[in-house]
């Protein structure tokens, strides 16, 4: 059976626990499709009601294929490190009949050519590059889609990890503020997902661009003013020294042999730094590359930030 001829009914979620599955299975399950979370879990108890669960290794093609038996589609919602075990995630799926995979991409534009500079997101590419070849040599058999929505930004202010500091009413505004960037709400990456699940062939071995707003740091900054909220201040950090310790962070983990670098400090202002280029060099800004629809507009964005820092 070929992909175009196939329904997608049941998703397998690599990293359903996570931050980004729990984004992921409240729209795919209202959309009514079925999820089976697998993987190495220790709790099935941090699962909302009505998912499957599944116990694999990413790095065992037997265990996975197994698991996936039955399944339509992957995504790969896992920690990046996860990524280096694409060639045995994919090999599986294939195995198993899976007929499309939503790559670990849901962020930055990973397909930037500039992207790599920034070495954060070298695990992605790496496995990019890995499931192209062996869908290649599927002969149809699977195809993909990566879903890239930017910074979740009202989960990532309630984390503390945007350059909006809730917690101490201060705005950090790298350079100009001027630079554009893409963002999404958290809730809209389940659903984008459900719209690539639904029409795979529409969005099939590509890039799908979602976001909800592209907008300025002072653009951002006007809004804030605008609603009326007091005791915010404005923080200006030049963008070169940010880079630069950034870097030099890095570099002190690469020594100490650290792996798992998702949510350390040198990871946060790597990443932060592609969303603030003054020169898009990172592809931050992809407004003209939103699916058709899919920016929900200033209103929107007004009324999000007023229930989000009230």
């Amino acid at each position: 059976m070929t992909t175009e001829s196939r329904r997608i009914r049941k998703v397998a979620i690599l990293g359903a626990t996570g931050a980004l599955g729990n984004a992921l299975i409240p729209s795919l399950q209202k959309a009514g499709f079925e999820v089976t979370a697998i993987g190495r879990l220790n709790s099935t108890s941090l699962l909302p009601p009505g998912i499957n669960s599944k116990s694999a290794d990413y790095n065992n093609r037997a265990s996975l294929k197994d698991a996936l038996q039955g399944q339509d589609a992957i995504i790969e919602a896992f920690n990046p490190a996860a990524a280096a075990m694409q060639h045995v995630i994919v090999q599986a799926a294939i195995d198993a009949g899976i007929v499309h995979l939503i790559t670990p991409d849901f962020s930055c534009d990973t397909f930037n050519p500039n992207i790599p500079e920034l070495m954060v997101f070298e695990p992605k590419i790496q496995a990019q590059k890995e499931l192209e070849r062996l869908v290649a040599a599927s002969n149809g058999a699977l195809s993909w889609t990566a879903v890239i929505v930017g910074p979740w930004y009202d989960w990532a202010t309630d984390a503390g990890q945007f350059w909006i500091d809730k917690k101490n009413r201060k705005i950090s505004r790298f350079g100009t503020g001027h630079q554009r960037y893409s963002m999404s709400r958290y809730q809209a990456t389940g659903d984008a997902t459900v719209a690539v699940l639904e029409n795979p062939e529409r969005y099939r071995n590509r890039p799908a661009y979602f976001a909800s707003h592209t907008i300025s740091t002072n653009q951002l900054i006007a809004v804030i003013e605008e609603l009326g909220l007091e005791a915010w201040t404005v923080v200006d950090i030049p963008i070169s020294d940010f880079l630069l310790k950034g870097k030099e962070l890095w570099d002190e983990d690469t020594e100490k042999g650290v792996h798992v670098r998702m949510n350390t400090p040198a990871y946060l202002m790597l990443a932060t730094v592609s969303l603030v280029d003054e020169n898009n060099r990172y592809g931050a800004d992809f407004g003209d590359k939103v699916e058709p629809g899919w920016d929900e507009g200033q209103e929107a964005l007004k009324e999000n930030l007023r229930n989000l820092l009230q």
